[in-house]
């Protein structure tokens, strides 16, 4: 089945809407808030990654994000 753009945009947008209130999360912590799959959840990000308004950090454990 091939992700629509416009549900790509949803899903950037419920990523956003949860990270304002939240602030920065692991990848885990996003995924199991935003209840998205490992694939929806990364399309998302890509999205918001692209339009620089996502940062993306990296420890030796797992990724960070953080809105800019």
């Amino acid at each position: 089945m091939i992700m629509e753009k416009e549900k790509i945009g949803l899903n950037a947008g419920l990523i956003w809407q949860k990270m304002e209130v939240k602030g920065e999360m692991s990848i885990n912590e996003l995924k199991k808030i935003t209840k998205l799959d490992v694939k929806q959840l990364y399309l998302a990000l890509g999205w918001l990654a692209r339009e620089n308004k996502v940062l993306l950090n990296s420890d030796k454990e797992e990724l960070h994000i953080s809105l800019l």
